[in-house]
């Protein structure tokens, strides 16, 4: 369901020189910003999260053991075409 939503006159200046450079609809690059945006905040949640798992030496040992074992087993009985 399509929405309204008011944005700042700089905000606006800023979608308007995108479509001038890239020919681009504003609905497009509003979506392509949002999707950056979106991948910028998981990965530093997911960077956080490895942050706070490295700083308990147990549970790190343990992921760092799991990794071992996982390293090498995505090709585990598939052949090379």
């Amino acid at each position: 369901m399509a929405q309204t939503a008011r944005i700042s006159s700089r905000s606006d200046e800023i979608i308007q020189e995108m479509n001038a450079l890239t020919g681009k609809s504003k609905v497009e690059i509003i979506e392509s910003a949002l999707e950056s945006y979106r991948h910028h905040e998981r990965m530093a949640l997911f960077n956080k999260g490895y942050q706070t798992l490295s700083k308990d030496k147990k549970l790190w040992i343990e992921e760092l053991k799991e990794r071992k074992e996982l390293e090498g087993t995505l090709t585990d009985g598939l052949d090379e075409d």
